[in-house]
């Protein structure tokens, strides 16, 4: 009897998208804050990066329903955006 035994890459290798994402948003935020509104930039920062991140995670497995990875993208930028734009602006914190 023998047994297969599988090598799995550690799964937080599959997240990093998710780990940049959360680091890089805020940063990108704070610095288009120079030139914008607080709840403008950051909602701007947060759409870009998550479109980002949607298309690298959509790459990997293909959206239900015949739905065009990049629009899949588009719906979690701009879920990201809306939700933290909206946030920001009735909870200033600067």
């Amino acid at each position: 009897m023998t047994t297969d035994v599988t090598i799995v890459a550690s799964s937080w290798w599959r997240w990093w998208p998710t780990f940049v994402g959360g680091f890089c948003s805020p940063l990108l935020g704070l610095l288009l804050a120079r030139w914008l509104p607080f709840h403008f930039a950051i909602g701007i920062a947060f759409f870009v990066v998550w479109f980002f991140a949607g298309l690298i995670f959509a790459g990997r497995s293909a959206p239900k329903w015949g739905i065009p990875r990049w629009l899949v993208a588009v719906f979690a930028g701009a879920g990201a955006g809306l939700t933290v734009a909206v946030v920001s602006f009735f909870f200033p914190w600067n």
